[in-house]
């Protein structure tokens, strides 16, 4: 689709510079995908900046709290049309982008004391899952010159998990908790300049051509 009237300036950004971007974002910043509510629960990695630190899930007759963690990988991004596997039943429409990840969920066990069924005290039990979510790009925030674009992810699939109604749990799980890792990634309008001049953005972001496509006028 061609430039209007009223726009000066385009800007893409293709799949392999997406992933570029994340790549060096969590990799700079892993924090942005491991939680965990303490060291007890999980040490790897072992440096502490590379954690962001939650609250224990608070029960009924449990001192202390549920002691967990999620972990994710670095994403891959698709941008349409598709051209990387989907588990089914996803497919990535027009307009839309695809992530996939690998997502650790750990929970630490405590026995009670002198109970010989339950786990040893402190244990920690991990799962790990194939992740995959369909979404769009989207703007925030625009103003005259201003603004960013971000990911708003629909929903996920995972990987031979059952029976179905475990699935759909975990899913809803997980499509919260990438929500949450994704909602501070964001590509500002000030970091696309031309010389002196920003971009105010007139249309767009679309995914198409294996691209994210904007259209302004330079301010």
């Amino acid at each position: 689709m061609s430039l209007t009237e009223a726009e000066n300036v385009f800007a893409g950004l293709n799949e392999t510079g997406l992933n570029d971007m994340l790549r060096a974002i969590f990799t700079a910043r892993p924090r942005l995908l491991n939680y965990r509510t303490s060291p007890a629960v999980t040490n790897n990695p072992v440096s502490a900046s590379a954690w962001t630190t939650v609250p224990v899930i608070a029960f009924p007759g449990v001192p202390g709290g549920i002691e967990y963690a999620v972990q994710f990988d670095i994403p891959q991004s698709d941008i349409a049309p598709q051209s990387a596997a989907l588990p089914p039943p996803l497919t990535l429409g027009p307009g839309q982008i695809s992530l996939r990840t690998a997502v650790t969920l750990t929970l630490l066990c405590r026995s009670r004391q002198g109970g010989n069924d339950q786990q040893p005290a402190g244990t920690s039990i991990s799962v790990g899952l194939e992740a995959a979510a369909v979404g769009r790009i989207v703007v925030r925030s625009v103003g005259l010159g201003s603004g960013s674009i971000a990911f708003d992810l629909q929903r996920v699939e995972l990987v031979d998990v059952t029976p179905e109604k475990l699935e759909s749990l975990l899913e809803c799980l997980i499509l919260t908790f990438l929500r949450g890792a994704l909602a501070s990634v964001e590509l500002p309008f000030s970091a696309i300049r031309l010389g002196a001049f920003s971009l105010n953005l007139l249309r767009g972001p679309e995914s198409e051509d294996d691209q994210l496509k904007l259209y302004g006028a330079a301010v």
